[in-house]
C-alpha cells in the first residue's frame, strides 16, 4: 500500500471550497433576515451562530446555498441539514476524479438525496451535471422533487423513488431501457448501526484527540441508521458495483468513522478490486473520509493507489 497526496490538506478544506474563509455571519444576517431571526448579537457587535440549535442549522444552509449558489433549499421536518462545506468539499473531490476523462457531459447517481438533495442540486447547478436522485422515503422524495422544481433544474435533475431499500441500483436500473452510462456515483450513507440496543450511544470519537462536534445532530433514525452501518451499506454497493461495472465509471462513497476506511479497503481487496482511491474531506473540527473504485482506467495518476490511513 503506498501513501499518496490527497486533494485537501490535513487543517484545511479544498483548495477550490468556496467556505475556506469564513462567511461574514454580521453581513449575511443583515441580507437574509430568516438567518437573522436564528443568530444573536454579541457585544462585539457581531452575529453569534449556535452550531448546535437544528433551527439554526437550517437557516444557515438555507441561507449559505442562496448566497453561494443562487439557490433556494427547503427541508423535510425532521430529516438530515447537511452542512455545505463538506458537501462541498466532497463535490470538488468527485470533479478531481473526473478531470483527467476530460468529459463534454457528465452523468451522476446520487444515493440517498435526502429532503434536500443537496449533490444533484449542486452538481446540475454549479457543473451542470445530470444526476439521478435516488431515495427511497417518501417525504423526502417529495421535498427533493420540490426543490429540484423550485430551482428549475428538472431538465438536468431526476429524483426517483425507490421501491426496493434492498437494493442500490437494480430497480433504477431494470426499468431503463436507455441504458445509460453513468461516470460516477457518490453516497453519505447511514452512519449507525440499526442493529445496536441504542444506535446513536456508541461513542466513535477519540475525546483525546478530537473534541466534541460543534454542530446538533440532525436527521430521522431512517437516514442515520442502518442494519450493520456504513460499513454494511458500503459494502452492498461495493457488491452492487460488481455487477454494474459497465453502467458506472467511477464509485465512491463517503464514511464517518475512521475505523471503518480499512474495512471498506479490505473488502475491495477481498472482491479483486485493485484500482482504488481514498481521501479526507476536512472542515473545521470535523473529518470525514472518501474511498472511490473503479473497474476501468486507473482513478487519476496521483490517487489511483490506495493511501495509508493511519488510526490512532
Amino acid at each position: 500500500m503506498v501513501k499518496t497526496k490527497g486533494n485537501t490538506n490535513k487543517f484545511g478544506m479544498h483548495p477550490r471550497n468556496v467556505l475556506r474563509q469564513a462567511p461574514d455571519y454580521t453581513k449575511l444576517a443583515i441580507k437574509y433576515k430568516d438567518f437573522r431571526k436564528e443568530c444573536e448579537l454579541e457585544l462585539n457587535g457581531k452575529v453569534f451562530v449556535d452550531f448546535r440549535n437544528e433551527q439554526t442549522l437550517r437557516e444557515l444552509t438555507k441561507m449559505l446555498l442562496k448566497e453561494y449558489f443562487d439557490l433556494e433549499v427547503d427541508f423535510a421536518p425532521g430529516s438530515l441539514v447537511p452542512t455545505l462545506a463538506l458537501r462541498l468539499n466532497y463535490i470538488l473531490w468527485v470533479e478531481d476524479l473526473l478531470e483527467p476523462l476530460k468529459l463534454q457531459e457528465i452523468r451522476g447517481i446520487d444515493i440517498g438525496c435526502g429532503s434536500s438533495c443537496i449533490y444533484s442540486l449542486l452538481g446540475a447547478k454549479k457543473n451542470g451535471w445530470h444526476m439521478l436522485a435516488l431515495e427511497s422515503k417518501l417525504q423526502n422524495i417529495e421535498y427533493a422533487r420540490e426543490n429540484v422544481k423550485r430551482n428549475q433544474l428538472e431538465a438536468l435533475i431526476e429524483v426517483y423513488g425507490q421501491p426496493d431499500k434492498t437494493n442500490i441500483f437494480k430497480s433504477y436500473f431494470d426499468k431503463d431501457k436507455q441504458e445509460l452510462q453513468y461516470h460516477f456515483c457518490l453516497c453519505n450513507p447511514p452512519f449507525f448501526d440499526s442493529n445496536l440496543p441504542n444506535p446513536f450511544g456508541s461513542n466513535t470519537r477519540n475525546p483525546e484527540r478530537r473534541p466534541a462536534p460543534n454542530n446538533a445532530r440532525t436527521g430521522s433514525q431512517e437516514e442515520l441508521t442502518c442494519a450493520g452501518g456504513e460499513v454494511k451499506f458500503v459494502q452492498r454497493i461495493i457488491d452492487e458495483s460488481l455487477e454494474n461495472k459497465q453502467r458506472v465509471r467511477i464509485f465512491t462513497t463517503m464514511l464517518g468513522v475512521k475505523a471503518n476506511v480499512p474495512k471498506v479497503l479490505d473488502y475491495l481487496k477481498e472482491r479483486q478490486v485493485a484500482n482504488v482511491s481514498t481521501t479526507e474531506f476536512h472542515q473545521g473540527h470535523t473529518t470525514r473520509w472518501a474511498v472511490a473504485w473503479s473497474f476501468h482506467s486507473p482513478l487519476s495518476q496521483e490517487t489511483c493507489k490506495e493511501r495509508v490511513i493511519e488510526l490512532p
